[in-house]
């Protein structure tokens, strides 16, 4: 009986060093993807700085994610995106548009929200269109719901990104409820028509 208590107290204390070895490993590979992402900033910093749209995006986004700092810099990275915003970057306006979309991160401002996810929906950013399309069919803050709008932006949504098209399906399904026919009918011809030609 004393052997098998041995045996276990054994089997114990490897399986506790083995654990201890993880998370010393887990520890170790999360530094050095700290470290590495603290490079990766310093290296995209002043390329950003002189006017790199895609650098511009790149330190947003680590800001944003809190990557290669020490806490999320959600203001920095808004500064960042609305730089590359400005050179015409679809990605960035979207970034930009979704800060101020989720709100909490910064403070909301419809306006820009608006502009940036425009521009980026204009671009064909499958995203900004999406995430237009949620904000007409349920209104946001000063913008009132419009199906009609939300169901262009949903319909204008599935052309080139086949990876959402499930999403897609599901919310043109569940405001095409909410419609008359007639609405319906209007949505898509403004989809079709696509893009106007005076905005």
């Amino acid at each position: 009986m004393r052997r098998l208590g041995a045996a276990l107290g054994i089997c114990m204390a490897m399986a506790a060093l083995a654990g201890a070895a993880r998370a010393a490993e887990g520890d170790a590979a999360a530094a050095a993807a700290r470290a590495a992402d603290a490079a990766a900033l310093q290296a995209w910093l002043p390329l950003a700085e002189h006017g790199d749209s895609a650098a511009q995006l790149h330190v947003g986004q680590m800001l944003r994610d809190g990557r290669g700092v020490r806490w999320h810099d959600f203001e920095g990275a808004a500064a960042w995106f609305r730089r590359a915003a400005a050179g015409g970057n679809a990605e960035a306006q979207y970034a930009l548009g979704r800060l101020h979309y989720e709100g909490f991160l910064v403070p909301r401002d419809t306006a820009e929200m608006r502009t940036m996810l425009k521009a980026a929906a204009g671009q064909g950013h499958a995203r900004a269109r999406l995430t237009l399309g949620v904000i007409y069919e349920y209104g946001l803050d000063d913008i009132d719901h419009d199906y009609t709008t939300a169901l262009m932006w949903y319909e204008l949504a599935r052309r080139g990104a086949p990876e959402l098209d499930g999403m897609i399906a599901r919310l043109r399904s569940r405001v095409s409820r909410k419609m008359t026919q007639a609405q319906i009918a209007e949505a898509l011809r403004r989809a079709e028509a696509w893009p106007p030609a005076v905005e």
